[in-house]
């Protein structure tokens, strides 16, 4: 178990392992559409700083009521749950705070019988109140369009797959081979 000192102005000791199983908890309750709604309002918006931003690919947005209702709609929508492969905890300098970082996949499953995975990253910026337990402040979701391409159902993603992505591989060995050309030669072999 890692621990930091404690501050001078701070009770709370930093305890990774802690924070890593309340982070697992909240990423695990967040995205899991078959939580009910008044679980998600019971154990994941108390953490939830006043000032919260959210954003991804697609969207930024800031408010606890605006990420509040997103998190609701989100569950509503959509049907869905993450598969955590990684997760860390990195304090900040002072101890009072730090990012937490959990790689994984969103599985996403609105079209009935068809799973959609979509590799993620995501990310939360905290800090640590009195007690030692986490406000959010920033909230990240990163994804490649890329997988959300190649997952597409119908046929887009094998089309991707078997013909943009070479295509534009063989594009771009020639495009630098023309830049490297321009500049004085080839790279060497």
């Amino acid at each position: 178990m890692t621990k930091r000192p404690k501050s001078r102005s701070l009770r709370a000791v930093f305890d990774t392992d802690e924070l890593e199983a309340r982070f697992r908890t909240i990423v695990t309750l967040m995205y899991d559409t078959s939580v009910p709604l008044s679980i998600l309002e019971e154990k994941i918006c108390p953490y939830l700083a006043p000032d919260v931003v959210f954003g991804d690919p697609w969207l930024r947005s800031q408010g606890h009521q605006k990420i509040r209702m997103g998190m609701r709609g989100f569950h509503c929508a959509f049907r869905f749950e993450f598969d955590i492969h990684q997760l860390a905890i990195q304090p900040n300098k002072d101890g009072r705070g730090g990012r937490a970082l959990i790689e994984g996949v969103m599985n996403l499953r609105s079209i009935p019988g068809y799973v959609y995975p979509l590799r993620s990253i995501l990310t939360y910026d905290f800090t640590l109140n009195e007690q030692g337990e986490p406000r959010i402040t920033h909230i990240e979701e990163m994804w490649s369009f890329g997988d959300m391409i190649k997952h597409a159902p119908l046929g887009v993603g094998w089309v991707y797959e078997r013909f943009f992505r070479p295509a534009a591989g063989h594009f771009f060995v020639g495009f630098f081979w023309l830049a490297c050309k321009l500049r004085g030669g080839p790279p060497e072999k």
